[in-house]
């Protein structure tokens, strides 16, 4: 019985990238600090609907960090098919680990 509660909170063993997800990795620009999120395309994203019906995706995301109080805006735009269109950033960096 514990084992399978340690699979459904953790997941069994998959890996995050094939759970339909990606990592964001951002750094203050104040103070330098990085930030790895995870966002899971299937529950992180929200719906935006069109006039016609259409739906596209959206990620707004607030971060603050420990060493400063600087507040970090990331908005993401993605396509019906949840691939990803814009990226914006304020406060902070986009990094590639």
């Amino acid at each position: 019985m514990l084992k399978r509660l340690i699979k459904k909170l953790f997941g069994g063993g998959t890996s995050p990238q094939s759970s339909g997800g990606f990592f964001l990795n951002v750094r203050c620009s104040v103070c330098g600090e990085v930030f790895n999120l995870f966002i899971n395309k299937s529950t992180d994203l929200a719906q935006n609907f069109d006039e016609r019906g259409g739906v596209t995706y959206f990620l707004n995301k607030e971060i603050i960090g420990s060493h400063c109080r600087n507040l970090i805006n990331v908005r993401m735009e993605f396509d019906a098919n949840r691939n990803l269109v814009s990226r914006k950033i304020e406060n902070g960096e986009f990094i590639e680990l």
